[in-house]
């Protein structure tokens, strides 16, 4: 009669103090279960606190332009005209953010310089289209509208003054907002809340790691490789 002992492979034996370590792992989080819960709760609460308190909101306005295809004299739009607009497309975003649009829109509302207006500003072309948006993000909601509705204008007069570009136009005026784009209290509670989670699972992963206690009869036999004779009753 064999030993069911003597046909184990050694990959089996590992995968089995595998299994076991990762059940230990799994018992010892759930000892500082209270603790990882008390921990994602004062996170959670200081990220909600922080955020609504200590950081200043933010105001974004928009506003859209659109650049019409040119018309040739038939009455008809080609190939060329076409392919042409395109390319004005790809031109008006990197254009408009240029130092000379920049400084005068910096002028008409009152910021120190160009690199001031470029920190709050964005230029974007929708996908597939000709529309073109500008988003401005400050901690002033009319700032932020005069900053959309400037840059356009301004763009738009230098374009038709220097380059008679006329196929361009204000599709929607920015609006001035009194509702905060940022910061994301929601997103930001929940962060603080899984930081303070994974600090507390950190915790009693580091506390299991650096036990090396021989707790139980089965723990002795294993890592000492004797057999346990005798044990003495928990008091």
């Amino acid at each position: 009669m064999t030993n069911s002992r003597l046909n184990r492979t050694p990959n089996s034996d590992v995968r089995e103090m595998e299994e076991i370590d990762l059940l230990e792992l799994f018992r010892a989080i759930l000892k500082y279960i209270k603790l990882i819960i008390v921990l994602c709760i004062v996170f959670g609460a200081g990220g909600f606190f922080g955020t609504k308190f200590l950081i200043t909101p933010t105001y974004t306005a928009r506003t859209s332009i659109y650049l019409t295809p040119q018309i040739s004299e038939s009455g008809s739009l080609d190939y060329n005209s076409q392919m042409a607009n395109s390319k004005l497309v790809t031109n008006v975003v990197n254009l408009m953010t240029q130092n000379n649009i920049m400084s005068e829109v910096a002028k008409d509302v009152g910021l120190e310089n160009s690199s001031s207006v470029k920190k709050c500003i964005s230029v974007t072309n929708e996908s597939n289209t000709e529309i073109i948006t500008v988003t401005a993000t400050t901690t002033d909601p009319k700032l932020s509208k005069d900053i959309a509705n400037d840059t356009v204008n301004t763009f738009i007069n230098t374009m038709q003054k220097n380059l008679n570009v006329r196929n361009i136009e204000i599709v929607d005026k920015a609006k001035l907002s009194y509702i905060p784009s940022g910061p994301n209290i929601k997103k930001n509670t929940m962060m603080a809340s899984l930081v303070g989670g994974l600090i507390g699972v950190g915790y009693a992963v580091l506390k299991f790691l650096l036990d090396n206690r021989l707790r139980t009869k089965e723990e002795a036999e294993k890592y000492l490789g004797i057999p346990v004779f005798a044990e003495f009753p928990e008091v």
